[in-house]
């Protein structure tokens, strides 16, 4: 397809590009270094976030009615929606889901967005949607009230990345009103998917490729560009560059290009029994690779969220599954020592070789079978490897952009793009894995989060953000949430578990693997809460939700400790 060039006025209004957030400055762009670089990685203490109002993840209000479903196969109790829509969802105290089948306009913007954060989508909503009537004919969109750039003739806004994160802000631009022309390039030949599933319920083949498509917002008006290959960026000339020297101009650009699978500079890079796990393709191939070939024995590096899973899936199979981990324990970067050795132990008992503190030294591909000597001399044979060693930004296409990418896209607060010189990009924009961003309800510290419900919001606001500006977009300040399932064990996540330097059981016992962790650090504010884990409790684990941010009063015996120092 040939694109025209770009002629059209910008989407966000030419405003200066801003120095080091969060001050703004009225001077253009120019391609010259300063003379001395600003320093991004902030060192400030934690910042009391009960003492303002965080922001939460806006929604689109919409006037119609919806009708929801649930498919009781495909759902396990995990509580997102009653996280996401109280009014709609409730989990029993029996651990039963219960549902409003009819939702009301006022509250059909939460139902549609419980159904986008749903881990198994497994809710299907029915009806209209801002800017859709029910019968899928279009109405008037509603723009956002903060200004008309949105609404500024025609222009183009490209999504670089067809995942969740690009199809969430894709569809919220259409939702907040943006009429002209919007570009979704993806890798992948397929259309948005959900990822989590594919080292479980499609690995194991619960779920067909075609089930694990988005469909909340299926019906988006949008050009999709898809097993397109991103090679560059021009900032200054804003477009995208693509294979064969062609370019896609831009007015506005949203960065949500996710992460690779990680792999071992020392592993064989062309050995069809070493795979990894994180697209489509990935998945199809390490099932293939486990049926046809009938593997008895498998090898999974990795002790974080994929290998657990992966670890899950073979024994599912009866097949001999060995767990090499560099560290110790499991999820130990995740959940700390104290809970990730409780997933130690599930994983033992459902049978899995569990090593610790080791790593593979030698490979060898013998064609019928793969022999790994360990750092501590034992030597193992399997069927396969998967690499289960989490994801590296895709930023490979935006070096010579610019842009700061030294641990994905670096963005102000209200996720705009920040450039080497620290200063703002009013019509770039990041979201999802890729993004690195301050989140303020924990500190000035930008951070990646690789979750979906992280996608699906962060999607969201990086659209609101580029439509209304670096001056009028508010902050990007969620509360992180993930899951996972071990050998039947449900796993979930408030906050950000890996910032706690203090656990504290709050509800239940660590021996009955059934209880409710939360994490807090100290500030000169007193005892944060960063984060509460929480192990076959979802209904519980609601009560903590709102807490992640905020200081505990210290106790008395604290205070008196700290006077008598002085």
């Amino acid at each position: 397809m040939t694109y025209p060039p770009r002629n059209v006025p910008a989407v966000v209004h030419p405003q200066a590009y801003a120095q080091p957030y969060p001050q703004q400055v009225s001077q253009p762009y120019a391609p010259v270094q300063p003379p001395h670089t600003v320093e991004l990685q902030s060192t400030a203490p934690a910042i009391p976030a009960d003492s303002f109002d965080l922001p939460r993840p806006a929604l689109v209000p919409e006037d119609e009615p919806v009708r929801i479903s649930v498919d009781n196969n495909r759902c396990h109790i995990y509580g997102i929606c009653q996280q996401e829509a109280p009014e709609v969802f409730r989990i029993s105290e029996g651990g039963s889901l219960h549902y409003t089948r009819a939702v009301p306009p006022e509250f059909a913007a939460k139902a549609r967005q419980a159904v986008r954060c749903c881990p198994m989508q497994a809710v299907t909503i029915r009806g209209g949607s801002p800017g859709t009537a029910a019968y899928g004919e279009r109405r008037p969109a509603r723009p956002m009230r903060s200004g008309t750039a949105a609404r500024a003739g025609r222009r183009r806004i490209v999504v670089a990345g067809a995942g969740l994160a690009g199809l969430s802000a894709a569809t919220r631009l259409r939702e907040r009103g943006f009429d002209g022309e919007l570009v979704l390039v993806g890798e992948e030949p397929q259309r948005p998917y959900s990822r989590p599933p594919l080292s479980k319920q499609y690995l194991s083949g619960a779920l067909a490729e075609e089930q694990l498509a988005f469909t909340a917002d299926e019906d988006l008006d949008a050009h999709w560009l898809l097993d397109t290959r991103i090679t560059g960026l021009d900032v200054h000339g804003s477009a995208l560059e693509l294979p064969g020297g062609e370019r896609l101009p831009f007015d506005g650009l949203v960065v949500a290009t996710g992460v690779d699978a990680r792999r071992l500079p020392e592993a064989p890079l062309f050995s069809d029994r070493i795979r990894t796990v994180r697209t489509l393709r990935d998945a199809a191939a390490v099932r293939r690779a486990m049926h046809a070939a009938k593997a008895h024995h498998v090898v999974i590096l990795g002790g974080g969220f994929i290998g657990c899973e992966l670890a899950c899936t073979a024994r599912e199979h009866g097949m001999d599954v060995t767990l090499v981990v560099h560290s110790a324990p499991l999820l130990r970067r995740v959940l700390g020592e104290k809970v990730g050795s409780v997933v130690g132990g599930i994983q033992r008992r459902a049978g899995v070789d569990v090593r610790l503190g080791t790593r593979i030294t030698d490979w060898q591909d013998h064609g019928d079978l793969l022999r790994l000597r360990l750092d501590d001399g034992a030597l193992l044979e399997c069927d396969f490897v998967v690499l289960g060693l989490g994801g590296e930004p895709r930023t490979e296409w935006l070096r010579g952009s610019g842009l700061d990418v030294s641990d994905g896209v670096l963005c102000a607060p209200t996720c705009h793009a920040v450039d080497a010189w620290g200063r703002t990009m009013p019509h770039i924009v990041a979201a999802g894995d890729v993004a690195r961003w301050p989140n303020p309800r924990f500190d000035a510290q930008p951070r990646r989060v690789e979750h979906l419900i992280h996608a699906v919001e962060m999607g969201q606001h990086a659209a609101d953000a580029l439509l209304r500006g670096p001056a009028r977009a508010t902050r990007f300040a969620p509360v992180p949430r993930f899951w996972s399932e071990q050998h039947g064990t449900r796993i979930q996540a408030a906050g950000i578990p890996a910032l706690g330097t203090e656990v504290e059981v709050v509800e239940g016992s660590l021996r009955s693997e059934r209880f409710i962790a939360r994490y807090s650090r100290p500030t000169p504010y007193g005892p944060q809460i960063v984060a509460a884990v929480a192990f076959d409790m979802p209904l519980e684990l609601l009560d903590y939700r709102d807490q992640i941010g905020r200081s505990r009063p210290r106790s008395r015996g604290a205070a008196s400790s700290r006077r008598k120092r002085r």
